[in-house]
């Protein structure tokens, strides 16, 4: 599918789940205080005070600019229209945090977090290569993922268990996969348990004299 119908498909996905929320889609101190919980695990578990930080497919830049509350000097990246649209209509008096519509060159970020994407690519493999080369040397790749059919989307490519998540991030680097569940109290339980949950991904590149 070539890029202005993947835009026009998204912008789509965007407005039916604008309708699905209601008025509070775009009161954005709502979209704040009910953060999706992924999100608030991620702002948890990775500081970004004072780094460069690209959230990919960042819809209208919710998660953005809590990144940028958080003190990050982060940049929303989406390709639908609409969306993007929406987020800068929330950062117009300030300009911060940025949001483009075209991908970012290379190596300027240390972390890109790419959030509940990478089950949308048919190529998964070439995606997460495609990420990594946006990271300056040290950076991060980190990311979610449901696992197996959680939050099932009629546009998801596949279903991950971790075996087939880590082949498609292993050729780009030193990989590690966490498991998380919507309920806090379940995470502490040392077992697998049924229930919504999510995988978080890191692929940490090795130098640029090591890699290829």
């Amino acid at each position: 599918m070539d890029a202005p119908i993947l835009s026009r498909e998204y912008d789509n996905q965007y407005r039916r789940w604008r309708e699905h929320l209601g008025p509070s889609a775009g009161d954005l101190e709502w979209r704040l205080d009910h953060l999706l919980w992924r999100h608030r695990v991620l702002l948890r578990r990775y500081p970004t005070r004072n780094k460069r930080v690209l959230d990919f497919g960042c819809m209208d830049g919710v998660l953005t600019i809590a990144l940028h509350r958080a003190g990050a000097h982060a940049t929303g990246y989406d390709i639908a229209p609409a969306a993007i649209a929406q987020a800068r209509s929330w950062t117009v008096d300030t300009g911060r945090p940025e949001f483009i519509s075209t991908l970012p060159d290379p190596g300027q970020f240390d972390i890109v977090f790419c959030c509940e994407v990478i089950e949308h690519i048919p190529d998964d493999r070439g995606f997460a290569g495609t990420l990594t080369t946006l990271l300056a040397p040290g950076g991060r790749l980190v990311g979610t993922t449901p696992v197996g059919r959680c939050f099932w989307d009629p546009d998801h490519k596949r279903a991950y268990d971790a075996v087939t998540l880590r082949a498609a991030l292993e050729p780009w680097g030193r990989v590690r996969i966490r498991r998380y569940y919507r309920t806090p109290i379940r995470n502490l339980l040392p077992i697998r348990q049924r229930g919504a949950a999510i995988f978080i991904f890191e692929v940490t590149p090795p130098p640029s004299s090591k890699r290829g």
